[in-house]
C-alpha cells in the first residue's frame, strides 16, 4: 500500500499491478516504486498553493488561442511530479554521470530531478515559451521536433522521453531516433499513461498524430495490455531490451477547480546492449573524458 502521509482523502496514486497478468517475461522484470518523500513533499505543496479562479481562468482563455503547453508555460501552471532525485538514482545506477537528452521536457519540473544523475544534462522543446523557461532554469535547449528532425549532438547513456509519444506528431518515428541516439549501453527511459490516448496540439487545436503506436488499435486494453504492447515495440521494432517496467502517478499540480490530477503511467526502463569493442562509452562520454565532464 502507498504510504499515506500528506495524502488526501479519495486520492488513489497506484504503483501496484496484476503481475499474472503480464507476459512471463516482464513478470520479473516489474520493479514496484512508491510516492517517496519528494512526491510526499510535492503533494503537500500542490494542495497549498494551488492557483485561484482568476489564475484558472486566464489559462483556459488563453488556451483558446495558443496550445496548453505555451499557456502553462506562460503562467507557471501545472508543474509535475514523477520521481524524486534519489529514486531515479536507485531505478539508473548504471546511467550516474552519463550525457542525459531529455526530450520534450515542458518546465523542467521533471528534468530538475534527473539532472543530479548526469554529467550534462540537454533538453528539447516545440514549445517556445517551455524553450524559453528551461534556458531560464540553466538547460541547454534545442527547440526542435525530433520526430521531424535529428537528435543534436548524439551519442547520449541517458535519454528520457516522458509523457512525449502520446502527444507526438509521430512517435514511431522519434522513438526509432532515440534509440539511434543511444550510446552502446545507453539507456533509454520511457513513460506514457495509460490508457493511451494520442494526439497532437497544433496551437489551440488538436489533432490525430500522422504514425499511430500499436497499444490498443483493436480495443480498449488493461493497463497491463497495454504496458507488454508498448514494451513489444521496444524490444521487436527499436531492438532494445526491457529492463524493467514500474506503474508510477504522473502527478500534475491543479487549478482552482481540483488540487491535483494524477496520470495512470508506465515507465519503461530499456537498455541498448550493443558493446562491441571500439563504440563509444556507454555513459555517452567519449573514453578520453573524465567522470563528470559536460561536452
Amino acid at each position: 500500500m502507498t504510504d499515506a502521509r500528506r495524502i488526501p482523502a479519495g486520492l488513489e496514486l497506484r504503483y501496484d499491478c496484476d503481475t499474472s497478468a503480464l507476459p512471463p517475461e516482464l513478470r520479473s522484470r516489474f520493479a514496484r516504486l512508491e510516492l517517496g518523500d519528494a512526491g510526499h513533499a510535492f503533494v503537500g505543496r500542490a494542495m497549498s498553493t494551488r492557483p485561484g479562479r482568476a489564475r484558472t481562468a486566464l489559462q483556459r482563455a488563453l488556451r483558446t488561442v495558443m496550445s496548453d503547453f505555451d499557456a502553462n508555460g506562460l503562467l507557471g501552471m501545472y508543474p509535475m511530479h514523477l520521481l524524486g532525485t534519489e529514486q531515479w538514482r536507485s531505478l539508473l545506477p548504471w546511467a550516474v554521470g552519463a550525457l542525459h537528452l531529455d526530450v520534450g521536457a515542458g518546465s523542467g519540473d521533471v528534468t530538475r530531478t534527473l539532472s543530479p544523475l548526469s554529467a550534462e544534462t540537454v533538453t528539447t522543446e516545440t514549445s517556445k515559451v517551455m524553450a524559453r523557461n528551461l534556458r531560464r532554469r540553466g538547460f541547454r535547449c534545442f527547440e526542435a521536433d525530433l520526430a521531424r528532425s535529428e537528435l543534436p549532438d548524439p551519442p547520449y547513456g541517458l535519454i528520457t522521453c516522458l509523457n512525449v509519444i502520446d502527444r507526438c506528431v509521430r512517435p514511431v518515428t522519434l522513438l526509432e531516433r532515440l534509440s539511434a541516439g543511444l550510446a552502446p549501453g545507453g539507456t533509454l527511459v520511457l513513460a506514457t499513461p495509460f490508457p493511451f490516448d494520442p494526439f497532437v496540439y497544433d496551437g489551440p487545436r488538436s489533432l490525430d498524430p500522422e504514425e499511430r503506436l500499436d497499444i490498443g488499435a483493436s480495443g480498449p486494453q488493461t493497463w497491463e495490455q497495454s504496458v507488454a504492447s508498448l514494451a513489444v515495440h521496444v524490444q521487436t521494432h527499436l531492438g532494445l531490451r526491457v529492463e524493467t517496467v514500474s506503474r508510477v502517478p504522473y502527478l500534475c499540480q491543479g487549478d482552482a477547480d481540483q488540487p491535483l490530477y494524477v496520470l495512470d503511467d508506465a515507465l519503461l526502463v530499456c537498455r541498448k546492449l550493443d558493446t562491441a569493442p571500439g563504440h563509444d562509452h556507454p555513459s555517452g562520454r567519449r573514453p578520453t573524458e573524465k567522470s563528470g565532464q559536460s561536452r
